[in-house]
């Protein structure tokens, strides 16, 4: 009889998506097996393109300096179009920067996804409660449904194979060998998983999709693209330049990547009857790349990587089932065309989304209890899938920006790099998203602004501060590192010029170390610690002496003495500048601000210094405050 195994997570598909899921595993007693169909991990080709919140993610991770150190960064964008009066041939028509104004950063980066892939992968190996199979893919599935309600159990059954493989192909880094027989041919093993929750990272093909029943909403596109990997030899000036590039036949999208390699997206085909992508070559591919950048010559030096592929712009009628136990993540459901750079970054964020609610729901320590981790969890659906639907309207309409020169183009393209990096992202009011105090509905918010602004459910705004301690700049993102635990981040203002606001942050930190009154059952524990507190002034930092403030804000251990790095100044640093952290983000110096961060960087709440109590009530709304 099979054995059967028991583990939290089940999680299909070890790319991009699953692998950023399992990232929020680390560091925890939660127990996540990763299973691949693939013989070994993705080598080369893919996607590439890496957005400034993607980017963000992998800092939360730890990982951001190796990825960064990898990348190629992207600075200008060049449109070129037919040329005028009738001639053929393309031409230069505008050059942009690559850039958005409210990031202050670099907006986008391009890294391969077999080194995305690596990274992650090796930010799991010290991890021995995240385990990763590749060789393996699961045939059936069963769901107890009279288990859904009940907790500490495990509800989820699947039977798992590995397939047979040559000993050369196989490559597990993190398991056992694939057993052998005596001939060298590889042994079928069937495994039985039993999971409190599975979730599909499985692609656009995905397996689980299909045996959850759940369906893609949408149609196929009209055309078929090649997309190839190269090193071009051509007279074509802006190969290392971002350019679209628009004919009659179609709009080519050019990358510049590392290692004088270029990404090119071609159109091959249009129309109603479309070959099958599998019967293109290489060489057609090529010609009607030669065809759109004529005069320019294209000639191939050589190729890592090429594909051809229709796409699909469809999203899924659910992102999980049976009761939050099943979920569906990335091109499982919802798939896009590439030109945006929005599909592995989409697919990421998605994960990003569903795993601090499942560690949440599942870590030993201050548990919540069945029905707050379904209201949790309910949330993935609710907040991820409004953004693909947005994702797919947006990539419909995206290349009619490049159908004709227009006047209004700079003004649109804006408007689209704005969007491709999120700033448009509102999640709606939840237990994990609360209104501002007298507003009942997300309508009296107004609409979803394209600019970085301080309002419940959107992406906190990366910064540069300098810690109080020692003038050393940051980025809050890189600061809050994925823990799984809540932030409370304090704009305390000019607190060194204002009493009220130095009395106010005095009253809110006895409130936050209050076990009996307050919420220190929360914020004590160090590093173990559900919330924690983080300030940002606005004073002369010569003028705030650290350990006059309270102590929530630079807590003592007795193993490691005081914690330095939970204040910081909105100040100009040595060597980086100033961050104008209260100027960008409009907070008022004199009144401050306050914010529940949750742990995958979005903003719970918005709140006056002094409304110490509405943070409880955040809290309480999600279940973390029975003690």
């Amino acid at each position: 009889m099979t054995e059967v195994k028991t583990v939290d997570v089940l999680i299909i598909g070890a790319g991009p998506a699953g692998l950023a899921l399992a990232n929020w595993f680390r560091n925890s007693s939660i127990i996540v097996l990763l299973v691949d169909k693939k013989p070994v991990p993705t080598r080369r080709g893919k996607a590439e393109g890496l957005k400034s919140t993607t980017n963000e993610i992998f800092d939360s991770y730890g990982i951001g300096p190796q990825i960064a150190a990898e990348s190629w960064r992207l600075e200008e964008i060049a449109i070129w179009g037919q040329k005028k009066d009738g001639e053929s041939g393309i031409e230069r028509e505008q050059l942009i920067q690559d850039k958005v104004e409210e990031l202050g950063k670099v907006r986008e980066t391009m890294l391969q996804q077999s080194r995305v892939e690596y990274h992650m992968q090796q930010n799991l190996r010290s991890h021995r409660n995240i385990t990763i199979q590749y060789n393996t893919q699961p045939v059936e599935v069963k769901i107890d449904e009279s288990l859904l309600r009940k907790d500490e159990v495990y509800p989820v059954e699947v039977r798992l194979v590995k397939n047979q493989a040559q000993p050369e192909a196989s490559s597990n880094i993190f398991e056992k060998s694939t057993p052998y027989t005596a001939n060298g041919a590889a042994e079928e093993v069937e495994e039985r998983i039993q999971a409190k929750y599975i979730v599909g990272c499985d692609g656009a093909h995905s397996w689980l999709r299909k045996q959850l029943q759940v369906q893609l909403e949408g149609d196929l596109t009209d055309s078929v693209f090649g997309v190839v990997d190269l090193i071009p030899k051509s007279n074509f000036a802006d190969l290392r330049r971002v350019c679209y590039l628009r004919a009659s036949t179609g709009t080519i999208l050019l990358v510049p990547r590392s290692n004088r390699e270029v990404r090119l997206y071609i159109p091959v085909e249009s129309g109603s009857s479309l070959s099958d992508p599998k019967d293109l070559t290489f060489d057609r591919i090529i010609d009607a790349a030669r065809k759109i950048m004529s005069p320019y010559t294209l000639e191939v030096g050589s190729v890592s990587w090429w594909s051809a592929y229709r796409v699909g712009q469809r999203v899924g009628s659910h992102f999980s089932r049976h009761n939050e136990r099943a979920f569906l993540v990335g091109d499982a459901v919802h798939t896009h065309s590439p030109k945006a750079g929005q599909g592995m970054n989409t697919s990421i964020q998605d994960a990003y989304n569903l795993g601090w609610k499942l560690r949440l729901a599942l870590q030993s320590h201050q548990k919540l209890d069945p029905d707050a981790s379904r209201r949790l969890l309910a949330t993935y659906e609710s907040e991820r899938r409004p953004v693909a639907q947005d994702l797919i309207s947006f990539d419909r309409g995206y290349l009619k920006l490049f159908a004709a020169p227009s006047s209004q183009f700079d003004t649109e393209f804006l408007k689209a790099m704005k969007f491709t990096t999120g700033l448009s992202i509102r999640y709606p009011p939840s237990c994990a998203v609360q209104l501002p105090k007298g507003m009942q509905t997300a309508e009296q918010l107004g609409p979803s602004l394209l600019k970085a602004d301080l309002v419940p459910g959107k992406r906190l705004p990366d910064f540069q501060a300098v810690y109080q301690a020692d003038g050393t700049t940051t980025w809050i993102h890189r600061r809050l590192q994925a823990t799984g635990c809540f932030r409370v981040i304090v704009f305390a203002g000019d607190l060194a010029a204002h009493q009220h606001l130095s009395k106010n942050v005095q009253k809110l930190g006895e409130y936050l170390a209050d076990s009996e009154t307050g919420l220190g059952h929360l914020t004590a524990c160090g590093e173990a610690a559900l919330v924690e507190v983080l300030m940002v002034h606005s004073a002369d930092r010569e003028k705030v002496e650290l350990l006059d403030l309270p102590e929530i804000f630079r807590p003592w251990s007795e193993s490691e003495g005081y914690d330095y790095w939970r204040v910081l100044a909105d100040a100009e640093s040595v060597h980086e500048g100033h961050g104008r952290v209260y100027e960008r983000l409009e907070i008022d110096p004199e009144k401050g601000r306050m914010l529940v961060v949750r742990p995958d960087g979005y903003i719970g709440a918005v709140l006056d210094v002094e409304d110490f109590e509405g943070v409880g009530k955040y809290l309480n709304e999600l279940g973390m405050l029975s003690k």
